[in-house]
């Protein structure tokens, strides 16, 4: 077994490299894109083992067949994504078209919500509005953090020896084996449509797969 958790916090003011174009949000004021970076996680929790599995047969043919199975597993846990809510305006008049929203409320719902309030909205959408001209907006960056990750991957193998220095391997992988769907984060563009709709996934849906390699 081998688990590792990792507490952290990642700050910049921009997790893209410069050298591609990539200006900041308000060219009077560098220290307004400071905040958490856009590959920031706070919690993130792996999970693996390896176990094999202790069945034996007195048949050495049913043994070869059905005994010396090995059980793998990797669990993912992890916190959100960061975004910046943008206005989608040019209020600034700057031509950068990285303005913010003004927090004008609570952006956050009290008490628990199903599922299919999350996707259609995911933060409280009347606590924000463009912001004003002349203005950058009165949000920091990457203020808020999408919905989180869990991933579970199993695996079962076995080795078969054909000859001294030829071994085959079968292997039965499943992939999200809870086939949990992962949200994304939310559209954060306050002038779309689907503003706080969240709108995609992260990684597939469960993937199972048969697999025979021969190591020689």
């Amino acid at each position: 077994m081998l688990a590792n958790y990792t507490w952290s916090k990642s700050i910049d003011d921009g997790s893209a490299n410069k050298g591609n174009g990539v200006t900041h949000a308000n060219p009077f004021n560098n220290s307004y894109d400071k905040g958490p970076s856009d590959f920031d996680h706070t919690h993130v929790f792996t999970a693996s083992g390896l176990w094999e599995i202790p069945a034996h047969f007195r048949s050495k043919f049913a043994d070869a067949v059905l005994g010396g199975w090995n059980l793998t597993g990797i669990t993912t846990l992890q916190s959100g994504n960061t975004f910046t809510v943008g206005s989608g305006v040019d209020n600034s008049r700057t031509g950068v078209g990285q303005d913010r929203a003004d927090i004008i409320g609570d952006p956050f719902f009290s008490g628990s919500r199903g599922r299919t309030e999350i996707i259609a909205q995911y933060l409280n959408r009347a606590a924000f509005a463009p912001n004003a001209l002349g203005t950058f907006g009165s949000q920091g960056r990457n203020r808020f953090r999408g919905p989180g990750l869990a991933n579970v991957d199993l695996g079962l193998h076995k080795n078969f020896r054909i000859a001294e220095r030829v071994n085959t391997q079968f292997r039965f992988e499943t992939f999200n084996v809870f086939n949990r769907v992962n949200l994304n984060s939310p559209t954060s563009a306050q002038n779309s449509g689907n503003f706080m709709r969240i709108t995609s996934t992260i990684g597939d849906p469960r993937i199972l797969q048969f697999a025979l390699r021969l190591s020689f």
